[in-house]
């Protein structure tokens, strides 16, 4: 049987499982979730559980060799892109190449190969298969938004904004910032419906935010959200 952990998070939307060295299996529920339910969560999920746990433990040995504890890097062992429903187990792999990169190895794991200990080339690394994962997933979505308003832009870009979700140039470009990934999909489709109205008025006029609120009537709580979700961005991404 396996042994885990329960957290209760007023703020979690869904059953989450995370497993880490130190505190092995953890099962994140929502508030008032039936915990009956849990055995065959866990049952369903077996399999991810168990890579998970062999790759704990091999983070603890390696971060015990010779008897010496190593510095901790403050790099993900998992990565949950809730804009797409994606997540991914992190495994790291010291290579004699000095380079780091970051690439899908199986469905659910992300492997990162090269010079591993150096923290913040791996955190670049991470972040250009983030840039990656915006590209593909995102990018469409935003066109697809923009056919279905009826707002055409002239094209996308990706970067790694540090203040701004996203923003509209003058002449028609989109610029999306890869962190949406880890938002809820409202969050994202109201960014996407906020730069779209961009378009058709480059300010925050009263016309502006009346064009915003006949394509969503709750951009008030959504803006208040947007305010609050650079809190929950993890801290090891590069800002």
């Amino acid at each position: 049987m396996l042994e885990y952990t329960i957290h209760e998070s007023d703020r979690a939307r869904n059953v989450r499982l995370k497993v880490t060295a130190d505190d092995g299996l953890v099962v994140v529920i929502p508030d008032g979730f039936d915990h009956g339910q849990i055995p065959d969560l866990l049952r369903d999920e077996r399999a991810w559980i168990e890579r998970a746990q062999r790759w704990a433990e091999e983070q603890k040995r390696l971060a015990t060799a010779n008897g010496r504890a190593t510095p901790r890097i403050p790099l993900p062992r998992e990565i949950i892109l809730e804009a797409i429903d994606e997540r991914w187990l992190v495994e790291y792999r010291p290579t004699q190449s000095s380079r780091v990169v970051a690439r899908d190895h199986e469905e659910g794991i992300l492997r990162v190969s090269g010079n591993v200990t150096d923290a913040g080339a791996s955190r670049s690394a991470l972040c250009r298969w983030m840039a990656r994962k915006a590209h593909y997933h995102l990018v469409p979505r935003l066109r697809a938004l923009s056919q279905e308003e009826e707002l055409p832009f002239g094209r996308a870009q990706v970067g790694n904004q540090k203040t701004r979700w996203a923003s509209c140039s003058p002449l028609g470009t989109i610029s999306i910032n890869q962190n949406l990934l880890f938002l809820a999909p409202k969050l994202v489709h109201y960014v996407f419906i906020h730069e779209l109205c961009h378009l058709v008025h480059l300010n925050h006029s009263r016309r502006y935010w009346s064009l915003v609120a006949r394509r969503e009537p709750a951009y008030r709580q959504l803006e208040s959200e947007l305010r609050e979700a650079w809190k929950q961005l993890p801290a090891w991404i590069e800002r």
